[in-house]
């Protein structure tokens, strides 16, 4: 089923958050604002993706230059490590150390996007009262090649715990990552309690699956732990200190491929409040049909809330091609005058429209070997209009009406 966007919006944005179990009691109620739109739920997870994507450079030329300008200031008392950090403070490091980030990474920090993505993200927590309303809570890229990179963002404004995964950075980051992308290996994944019965198993893409269920190399860890379990442990003590929180994941490319995964399975834990929202760009494909059946299982229960971002023609969108399906609400985004188009997975349609849905899904149609975080952003602001329309919880009304 796919639409174009409404004319009119509804008004209300606030709705009741229900702290759901999985058993679908809801013990307790808990007024939770949303996000009035797509828009704006687009631009905050964006931003806080260029945010871990600038926080990595600066992490990464630390490494090389044997330090940076300023970070020392960044301590405490307890580890020697400042756990969290503004994106004032991380701006300060962008600025005090621009000539060795432009030596190193000329066209990142040429272009002006990471400053302009800072500057706006400091004026949105200006806006507030609150003390450092937004920051960047974790951060973990030490064996970035071998393991995902990812951090964690929490957001006061908000009410919002963010776990956002990052593609692979270093000269070879369009080779690895296409050819993971491509690759058609599945694994039989591990399925949730949560899901038995709904669906017999589950086969999941084996270079993303093992991304997030491999066991940590971090000798200081206990042997059994998954990078998974490091992950959501880091989330049940931010949600713990933060009551009424919502979590939010997102990711690029193949950092939006693991945001699928991370996103389903913690959907399914019971002490993880519900739904939980996945908001990712330029998504491969990262799993089978059952894989879809379940999360449309999820979503349909409120447990998840899943919306992909596509730009037309990127070649990364439609791969892997056998046998793999997306899932989630699709915006497919154009750089022609053309509104964005809004896609469910799995939703039928008449011959014609199926053809079409396969066709702008299809690898030909979207041939695009481009790397490119910023197209995404400039495509976003260009339908800013048509996307203030849409809200998800609405646009999950029209594809899950209650029964």
């Amino acid at each position: 089923m796919s639409m174009k966007a409404p004319m009119e919006k509804p008004e209300s944005v606030t709705s009741i958050y229900t702290n759901q179990n999985l058993t679908g009691e809801s013990p307790e109620k808990v007024e939770y604002r949303w996000p009035p739109d797509l828009y704006t739920e687009a631009v905050d997870m964006a931003s806080i993706s260029f945010l871990i994507y600038e926080f990595g450079l600066l992490i990464d030329i630390a490494r090389k230059e044997n330090g940076l300008i300023g970070l020392s200031d960044f301590k405490n008392d307890t580890d020697g490590e400042r756990r969290s950090f503004s994106p004032e403070e991380v701006l300060d490091l962008v600025q005090n150390n621009i000539e060795t980030l432009r030596k190193n990474y000329p066209k990142k920090f040429k272009e002006g996007q990471a400053l302009t993505n800072l500057q706006n993200l400091i004026e949105k927590a200006n806006q507030s009262d609150l003390e450092r309303p937004l920051t960047l809570q974790e951060f973990d890229d030490n064996y970035q090649r071998h393991e995902m990179v990812y951090g964690i963002t929490k957001d006061d404004i908000n009410k919002r715990i963010s776990v956002v995964f990052r593609g692979t950075e270093n000269k070879l980051a369009f080779k690895t990552n296409w050819l993971s992308n491509v690759d058609l290996r599945k694994v039989t994944a591990d399925l949730p309690q949560a899901l038995e019965g709904v669906v017999h198993k589950i086969h999941l893409h084996s270079g993303f699956y093992n991304y997030i269920f491999s066991k940590t190399m971090d000798e200081k860890d206990d042997p059994t732990n998954r990078k998974y379990d490091v992950i959501l442990k880091d989330c049940k003590i931010l949600l713990e200190q933060n009551p009424g929180y919502k979590l939010y994941v997102t990711g690029h490319s193949l950092g939006a491929a693991l945001s699928t995964i991370f996103a389903f399975y913690v959907a399914c834990d019971e002490d993880i409040p519900k739904p939980v929202t996945c908001i990712n760009f330029a998504s491969p494909r990262v799993g089978s049909k059952n894989f879809r059946t379940a999360t449309q299982w999820l979503e349909k229960r409120k447990m998840l809330r899943l919306l992909r971002f596509v730009n037309q023609n990127d070649s990364i969108t439609t791969v892997p091609f056998f046998k793999y399906h997306h899932v989630g609400i699709g915006v497919r985004l154009y750089g022609s005058e053309e509104e964005p188009t809004i896609k469910y997975t799995g939703k039928g349609g008449c011959f014609c429209e199926r053809f079409s849905q396969i066709w702008n899904n299809s690898i030909i149609a979207n041939l695009n070997l481009s790397y490119d975080h910023k197209s995404y952003m400039t495509r976003i602001e260009k339908d800013k209009a048509a996307l203030e329309k849409l809200d998800l919880n609405d646009l999950y009304k029209i594809y899950h009406p209650k029964d």
